[in-house]
Parts: structure tokens; C-alpha cells; sequence
């Protein structure tokens, strides 16, 4: 059986469900149910018991179970070992990320990344956006993960997406109902700010420059997840990428809408790579792997 199909089943396992385990492939929940279904006709038999309140393995399920979490971990071991013979799969990735990348796509990666390279050691900062490129340029990351916009010399986009700033509110706030925000719009409601720095460039659109500038913040606060607590408890809207808030705008817990702003809306993220000095190996797979899982994430978001 292909590695991938034993991957999306033991997904699957782990979270009871195909939606999850979708979000946490970044994947799309109907070619996951594809591959499950595929397995279950390979094998004469069905691996789970549908229930109400989601998908339990049943006894030939949890036999299989144990044979792909085998397979996966001697399948890994061997790699391992293959590469040790080249000298490779070792050393440190230095990463340097927008907090919006450590909710779900960085921690999926690394997760993958850890069982394929055991050897590596890894240092993950979560910084304000515009301090990425910096810190990639003079070498306090080999890898950076942040929106793109004037990046300066001695920096290489090695993978980019169009997931631009908008909105996130709840369900029922009347801005759900735009399919733009004008700027005087949000300003009427009370705004969650991720942190005093702006999370743009100026340059790029000053009337958000202006807007951020003079907004005062119902609470400032650097944790996404304490800010996604709050939002949905109404206690105001914030400005983020839809790269934190995949799971919920995909569950209709939160809604995001864009900027009636034109500049912002074309805006992308990336991923950094410092084009004057070379970074271990280790580094450019585990940025190849990012970018990888980046296009699959543009792909979920457009249909959110």
C-alpha cells in the first residue's frame, strides 16, 4: 500500500474524523474519504464504524492500525539510515515565522519533519511579520515565514501564496454581511489588536498604515489563541490571514472577510530563504515541505 493511504488512514484514526484529519493533511476532505473508501475495497472490509459522532475503528481497523504505524516508523528508520550513509537528514533549521503560521501549517510540518528527521535539532521564534526578512537577511533564521512585501536584498522567495490581511468577526457581526470592509466600517466596532508594531509595511497601503495608527484597541495582545477566544465571544474583530483560522472559518465558528482595499487584498505570504549564504540541507527540504503544504493551504482557503 502507498505510504500516503497509510498517512490519511492513520490521520484519520487519530482524530475520528475525515474533516479533521483533512485540516490537519491540508488535504481535501473528499480525497481523504477517496483514499479511505479505496482501502476499504482493497481489503473487502470497512475499517471504521460510522457513528453520529464521527468515525471509531472497528477490530479489523485497529489491526491495520497497528500495521501502518509500523510500516510509517520502519519506512522512516530506513530513510534515516539511508541518509546517515550520505551524511544528511542532521543539523539545525532555524525558523523565524508570523504568529498566524504557528496555529496549524508550521506545527503540522514540523510534526511530519520530526519523524523524518530525528537528527535535526530546530529553533522557532514567533516575531511580528516585518521583522522576518531581517532576521533571515542577518542570519538569525535560515528560514523565514511572513507576508511579502519590499523584502530586502539578500532574501529569495522560494514559495508564496495569496492569503492577504481581512477580517475575522463572528458569524452573526454585521460585517459578515459585506463582501468587502470599507476601513470607516471596522473602525465602528471594537478592535483585537495582534501587537502595537503595524503588521504591513506602510508603503504598501498607507490608508491602512492610517487606520492602524489611530484605531484605539479594545485589548492588544500577541497570543492567537487568546485573541480567537475572544472574537468569538464577541468581544470585538481582528485583522489576520486565514492561515490561523482554517479549522474554524472551515467549522462557520468565525468568519473572515477581506479589505475593500485593493493593495491589501493582493497581498501574499512566503517563504524566505537568504539568497548570500548557504544553509544546511536540512533547511531547504524542510522549506520545500513548507511550500508544499502552502499551495495546499492557498487551495483550502479559496474555498472557504
Amino acid at each position: 500500500m502507498h505510504a500516503s493511504v497509510l498517512k490519511y488512514f492513520v490521520e484519520v484514526a487519530r482524530c475520528g474524523s475525515v474533516r479533521k484529519a483533512s485540516e490537519r493533511l491540508f488535504v481535501a476532505a473528499s480525497a481523504v474519504n477517496r483514499q479511505i473508501l479505496k482501502l476499504e475495497e482493497e481489503l473487502g472490509c470497512e475499517l471504521f464504524d460510522r457513528l453520529p459522532a464521527g468515525l471509531r475503528l472497528n477490530p479489523a481497523g485497529e489491526r491495520l492500525l497497528r500495521h501502518a504505524q509500523e510500516t510509517l516508523q520502519q519506512y522512516q528508520l530506513v530513510r534515516t539510515e539511508i541518509d546517515a550513509l550520505r551524511g544528511e537528514r542532521s543539523g539545525e533549521v532555524k525558523v523565524a515565522a508570523m504568529d498566524s503560521f504557528f496555529e496549524e501549517l508550521l506545527p503540522a510540518t514540523l510534526e511530519e519533519f520530526l519523524q523524518v528527521f530525528p537528527a535535526a535539532t530546530y529553533s522557532l521564534a514567533a516575531v511580528q511579520p516585518m521583522a522576518v526578512p531581517p532576521m533571515v537577511l542577518a542570519g538569525e533564521a535560515d528560514l523565514g515565514l511572513c507576508f511579502l512585501h519590499r523584502l530586502p536584498a539578500g532574501v529569495d522567495v522560494v514559495a508564496r501564496a495569496r492569503l492577504p490581511l481581512g477580517v475575522v468577526m463572528p458569524p452573526g457581526h454585521p460585517m459578515a454581511a459585506l463582501d468587502e470592509v470599507p476601513l470607516d466600517e471596522c473602525a465602528r466596532y471594537p478592535f483585537l489588536r495582534s501587537g502595537t508594531q503595524p503588521v504591513i509595511d506602510a508603503a504598501l497601503s498607507p490608508a491602512f498604515a492610517a487606520f492602524w495608527e489611530a484605531m484605539t484597541p479594545a485589548a492588544t495582545c500577541n497570543s492567537t489563541p487568546l485573541l480567537k477566544r475572544l472574537i468569538r465571544a464577541g468581544r470585538g474583530v481582528s485583522c489576520f490571514s486565514k492561515i490561523a483560522f482554517m479549522p474554524e472559518l472551515a467549522r462557520g465558528e468565525l468568519v473572515w472577510r477581506p479589505f475593500a482595499l485593493p493593495a491589501v487584498n493582493a497581498l501574499q505570504v512566503g517563504v524566505l530563504l537568504p539568497s548570500q549564504r548557504s544553509v544546511p540541507g536540512v533547511c531547504r527540504d524542510f522549506a520545500e515541505r513548507m511550500a508544499r503544504r502552502l499551495a495546499q493551504l492557498e487551495r483550502a482557503a479559496s474555498a472557504l
